[in-house]
């Protein structure tokens, strides 16, 4: 009996997946021109695709003529995260984080083979404070985000950096274990890098261990220390 075959992708749908992708991944919007340039595609095809989706609500034009994420697109990203027993365990611990060090602490995944994205935050209570950026695509590489999920921590158990995306920007990241002893997700601290001392960076290490061994007791990887 001959074997079946897998049923071969619709080019249209993939190529509609690749700009939905990218615009999920941007804060700030995108331009035509530059959807094309990023995904290989001729603006004309560009041009179709979105058209379709912003019909369907999934894609959005902003004032500036660019394009960002419809409301449909992040009705089913949110609707996603609820689904993720990680997204919901980590609303405590980051919670703690934030009011231990007073800074904004993070929930991050990877999302393939270079990136990662922040799935949850609770906001400083300074008014100078980083961003939110849930949702946001960051690198793995020159990010402490991305050297906690990969595993590239120093002897503390965490990683800490002074300068990654934004200049002024520190960061300090501890990844979480899931049952197996993998690398599920990372806790981070990030704040304006003239209010986090070296001091700072030791303490917010300890904060980020300890409540990413919480989380991993949790998740059924064995007990807190």
């Amino acid at each position: 009996m001959a074997k079946a075959q897998a049923p071969s992708p619709v080019r249209s749908v993939q190529r509609a997946f690749e700009l939905l992708g990218r615009l999920g991944g941007e804060r700030t919007g995108a331009t035509l021109s530059e959807l094309a340039r990023e995904t290989g595609l001729p603006v004309s095809t560009v041009a179709r695709l979105l058209a379709t989706l912003e019909q369907a609500g999934f894609a959005r034009r902003q004032d500036d003529g660019g394009y960002a994420a419809g409301m449909k697109l992040v009705q089913i990203g949110l609707s996603a995260l609820r689904g993720l027993s990680l997204y919901d365990l980590a609303a405590p611990h980051l919670r703690r984080i934030a009011d231990a060090s007073g800074e904004t602490a993070n929930l991050a995944v990877r999302a393939g083979e270079r990136q990662a994205i922040y799935l949850r935050q609770v906001l400083s209570r300074h008014a100078i404070r980083h961003a939110s950026w849930v949702g946001r695509m960051l690198p793995l590489e020159r990010t402490a985000v991305g050297a906690a999920l990969t595993g590239r921590v120093g002897e503390g158990g965490y990683a800490a950096r002074r300068k990654t995306i934004e200049p002024d920007v520190t960061a300090i990241a501890a990844p979480i274990h899931g049952p197996g002893g993998e690398i599920v997700a990372a806790f981070s601290i990030t704040g304006p890098t003239f209010r986090i001392s070296d001091q700072d960076l030791e303490r917010f290490g300890a904060l980020l261990l300890k409540e990413a061994r919480r989380a991993r007791a949790e998740l059924g990887g064995g007990t807190a220390r």
